[in-house]
């Protein structure tokens, strides 16, 4: 009887009030855990704290039911709620379920019109998360917030992205969300996102069965009478499911097989009621035939729909269909609400489509997405429906998800190329959509970094289904794509340069490619052979963005090379190249590597000053990539310059072990060095395990100068822990000769040489310091006035044969430079030579002045190490002023005092960006710091506390 009861085709949902939507008139049972965990949640939020919690369960067991309950509390506490629910259908529609629980209902969260007009990109999808967070945090500094989420299972995969991300920049203000889901595999998005979450602070909550005491409750709600026992014993066959066990309770009261007695309901009969015997088919079965129509035209058109679209598909009169619908919530397969119909439970929707033949539930779909398009749906709203209904031939299906894929490729590609292979899947061979859809498809599968898929695909159908220019034109797109490895863009220029007939500025552009792909992959060697290819096609052609793109490879490549002067004369005209370069994303690149260039001369000011710039610029042309890009270099400058904890706020929470092999591009993987290196600096553990964890996998990359930088960091890491043999096999990594080859990388830090030659010697690899002490030599010869190549090279060569005048000249060079960590080394190594000369005081002169370097920097690990360095030779030393602390007000930074001052003012995130020409992103790293260090997790405390410091009034006085 127990498995009768749960695999019978489920009935209506009872205690509906007939006639409304959903309007539950008894108390929810046995969920006292939840509803407890539902009131410190909404206590979280009255304090000023941002909170997450995850509801978890299978279908029926009460999590629409308990997002109510979250929905009606917070209410009731004067919060603002919102509610958004995902369909069946919304896995091609961009952020539905969150778009409406922001910007729908009677009373919205949030003004729709505040927004931009336009975020379709994925570009502009950073945007749209930024502008979504602005008004959030202005709405949740006037009241507490709550934003509920229900059945993700069903939403696209961007939803899942967004609420991770917005969850956690928005922790620190009254702002909650309620997510419900059904239970998810861990390697899909939205397990993957679950587990985010959770890792981050979010509470799950997996929703179980009801106990004995729970579903006596229940039964006595429904039947209004405490159950028998014999009326227990059957309902254990509902397995403690809150649906099939009201299912069951309301089946045997209808048809009066239960007697109440003396206020105890007991069994007539100890049979099923027929609701939960029958299946839905023959439950259908027993209504008029207009009523089985409505049913299942109705289970084709989603979860909410009107008498008006049920009409249009059944092609009659709105008036015929009062009978049949009114019979449908009479029967409680349907209930009312908001001027709309809806099935009472998912459940009963899914046993409706389940009872007809599939051919029908098909041709249905197929007429109810005519039915949503001639009434002005958009193609996204429709495409998954068609997807799984279209039959080949279907022009209509293949034109829509054509569409479709274009309004998804930027910001969802995967869901993009999938709509294509669909739309292909239903075209004939000589179809005159086939080529375009080809195309469109191989650009998609690896813009959505399906590269196996991709190139699989592109080889078996570009040459099949285009001509020889048109697919040299597809995979020149490819090659031109950002996102993906350069290694693979490189190879699609081989492709299709091997392609016959190609028109010469079509192969002038396709050289250009390869030679710029080749030089940002760190293939020096394989690029100066291509430039000599590359240079007279282009001169022939006079193409400008062939030219442009030469410019910038010839640039690279003499930076790669250490000819830097010459390579700032071509950086400017790549700059100057760049107002003819279009659209082209890449003309943000010559003031980035101008910047870098900079930085290498000693000119760091310009330097910062140009990244300062740059980082305004990439935010008011709303350039995700480029803003990005900025920040990284902005945070290797801060690095050198010593400002450790202002470096991590710039990059710290954008890379994630699960993520690493995402990072594909240079400035990826040297933003995972900046951020392991200043956890080395500072002694974060924390920082440490995570950027190890991502360079392991940035090993596998198959991209050189990402797996150079993996490869560095791990030998850093490997010869801080006392391991310089690890360290050295780090470095072999790529293979033993390939140990040699580490360096240059890029960009190019002038400290690396001595370092590099410290492990070098550590691990008794003196082929390796040799190495490493002429290449910092060779660019001292190469660019002679530069103070810092020739204290790299002094301090190298210095360190290899023990040489104190080379290191005491290094140390003079970087005494007049902006980049004290590299002269605190030099000082210590000096040190280290002057004990070995038996010249112990100038040695604890020497570490004297690297502990105060090392604690005017926040270098706590490296402060450690001086102090014992000293200790060893009888001294122990306390700073005149200690060291900055690690909590409270004194712990602060300049910068994040800053930021502090102007949040407590109430400016938002991306307001203090702006004040201050940094990213948001920083900022949310310097307000996460700043509460870490005050010991608070809320702005409404950093704002009550903020105005009872001095030092936030100094900060404010520096912005001004």
């Amino acid at each position: 009887m127990r498995a009768e009861i749960l695999t019978a085709a489920p009935g209506p949902v009872p205690d509906h009030v007939p006639g409304t939507w959903a309007a539950w008139s008894n108390p929810l049972r046995g969920r006292h855990a939840e509803l407890a965990s539902l009131r410190e949640h909404l206590g979280r939020l009255r304090n000023g704290v941002g909170t997450s919690w995850l509801i978890e369960g299978g279908p029926g067991l009460g999590k629409s039911r308990l997002v109510k309950q979250a929905r009606s509390a917070a209410q009731q506490a004067g919060f603002a709620v919102g509610h958004g629910m995902a369909e069946p259908g919304d896995a091609a529609v961009p952020l539905a379920a969150l778009m409406d629980a922001l910007f729908e209902g009677p009373e919205p969260l949030l003004d729709r019109s505040a927004l931009p007009d336009s975020h379709a990109s994925r570009e502009q999808r950073y945007w749209l998360l930024q502008d979504i967070q602005t008004l959030l945090e202005q709405a949740a500094m006037r009241q507490p917030i709550l934003i509920c989420l229900d059945d993700l299972q069903w939403a696209d995969s961007g939803t899942c992205a967004a609420v991770r991300s917005l969850a956690g920049r928005l922790a620190s203000l009254p702002i909650g969300w309620v997510l419900a889901l059904r239970p998810a595999e861990a390697d899909c998005d939205l397990g993957r996102g679950v587990a985010e979450l959770v890792r981050t602070g979010a509470e799950r909550t997996v929703l179980g069965r009801l106990d004995q005491a729970a579903v006596a409750e229940v039964a006595a709600d429904v039947l209004g009478a405490a159950p028998g026992a014999d009326l227990l014993a059957l309902a254990e066959g509902a397995q403690g499911n809150p649906f099939f066990l009201i299912e069951l309770l309301t089946g045997l009261r209808d048809e009066r097989l239960i007697d109440i007695q003396g206020g105890q309901a007991t069994l007539v009969a100890a049979r099923l009621p027929r609701r939960v015997r029958d299946s839905m088919r023959r439950r259908l079965g027993r209504m008029s035939p207009a009523a089985r129509r409505v049913a299942a035209v109705a289970a084709s058109m989603g979860r909410r729909f009107t008498v008006a679209q049920l009409a249009a598909v059944l092609d009659v009169p709105a008036s015929t269909l009062l009978d049949p619908v009114q019979e449908l919530i009479g029967s409680e397969l349907l209930a009312e609400g908001d001027q709309m119909l809806a099935f009472t439970h998912d459940l009963n929707r899914e046993a409706v489509r389940g009872s007809q033949p599939s051919s029908a539930v098909h041709a249905l779909d197929r007429q109810v997405a005519a039915m949503l398009l001639a009434t002005d749906s958009l193609p996204v709203e429709v495409a998954a429906q068609l997807a799984s209904s279209a039959a080949p031939g279907d022009q209509v299906a293949i034109t829509t998800l054509m569409k479709a894929s274009d309004a998804l490729s930027s910001s969802d590609p995967g869901q993009a190329a999938d709509l294509t292979r669909r739309a292909l899947d239903l075209t004939a061979e000589q179809h005159p959509l086939r080529g375009p859809l080809v195309a469109r498809t191989a650009i998609l599968l690896h813009a959505a970094g399906r590269t196996q898929e991709a190139r699989a695909f592109a080889d078996s159908a570009l040459g099949q289904a285009l001509p020889a220019e048109q697919e040299a034109e597809v995979r020149l797109s490819i090659a031109n794509l950002f996102s993906i490895s350069p290694e693979v863009r490189a190879e699609s220029c081989r492709r299709a340069l091997a392609l016959p007939g190609l028109p010469p500025d079509l192969r002038a552009r396709l050289l250009a490619q390869l030679l710029y792909n080749l030089v940002v992959a760190v293939r020096p060697d394989q690029a100066e052979q291509q430039l000599r290819e590359a240079i007279p096609a282009v001169e022939a052609t006079r193409d400008s963005a062939a030219r442009f793109t030469i410019e910038l490879a010839e640039a690279m490549l003499h930076y790669t090379r250490g000819h830097f002067e010459t390579a700032l004369a071509l950086i400017d005209d790549a700059l100057r190249s760049s107002a003819d370069a279009g659209d082209d994303p890449r003309r943000r690149l010559p003031r980035y590597l101008h910047g870098l260039l900079l930085t290498v001369l000693d000119r760091l000011d310009e330097a910062l000053a140009g990244v300062t710039e740059g980082i305004g610029s990439a935010q008011h042309g709303r350039q995700a990539w480029a803003l990005q890009l900025f920040e990284t270099s902005r945070a290797r400058q801060l690095l050198q310059r010593g400002q450790l904890a202002d470096a991590v706020a710039a990059v710290e929470g954008r890379f994630r072990p699960e993520d690493a092999h995402l990072v594909v591009s240079v400035p990826d993987a040297d933003a995972v060095v900046v951020l392991g290196r200043a956890a080395l600096h500072t002694a974060d553990q924390h920082q440490a395990e995570l950027t190890s964890a991502v360079a392991q996998r940035m090993l596998t990359s198959g991209v050189p100068g990402v797996e150079r930088h993996a490869a560095w960091l791990l030998a850093l890491q490997a010869h801080a822990a006392g391991d310089p043999a690890q360290a050295r096999r780090w470095l072999a990594a790529r293979g033993e000769h390939e140990r040699l080859s580490v360096f240059p990388l890029v960009p190019l830090d002038p400290s690396d040489d001595p370092q590099l030659v410290r492990i070098a010697i550590a691990s008794g690899d003196m082929e390796l310091a040799e190495s490493a002490a002429a290449a910092a030599e060779r660019r001292h010869e190469i660019n002679p006035g530069i103070p810092s190549a020739a204290a790299s090279a002094a301090h190298a060569r210095g360190l290899l044969t023990g040489d104190a005048a080379l290191l005491a000249r290094a140390v003079a060079l970087l005494e007049a430079g902006q980049r004290p960590l590299a002269l605190a080394s030099a000082l210590e190594d000096l040190a280290v030579a002057e004990t070995r000369a038996g010249r112990t005081d100038q040695a604890i002169a020497a570490l004297d002045r690297a502990l105060v370097i090392h604690a005017g920097c926040g270098a706590r690990w490296d402060l450690a190490r001086v102090r014992r360095r000293l200790r060893r030779l009888g001294v122990r030393r306390r700073l005149a002023a200690d060291p900055r602390p690690a909590q409270g007000w004194a712990a602060m930074t300049d910068s994040e005092l800053a930021v502090v001052r102007l949040v407590a003012d109430g400016l938002t995130n991306r307001e203090v960006a702006e004040r201050l020409y940094i990213s948001p992103h920083t900022v949310g790293g310097h307000i996460r710091h700043a509460f870490e260090k005050l010991g608070i997790n809320s702005r409404v405390t950093l704002t009550r506390i903020a105005s009872e410091h001095p030092r936030t009034a100094e900060a404010q006085e520096k912005i001004a």
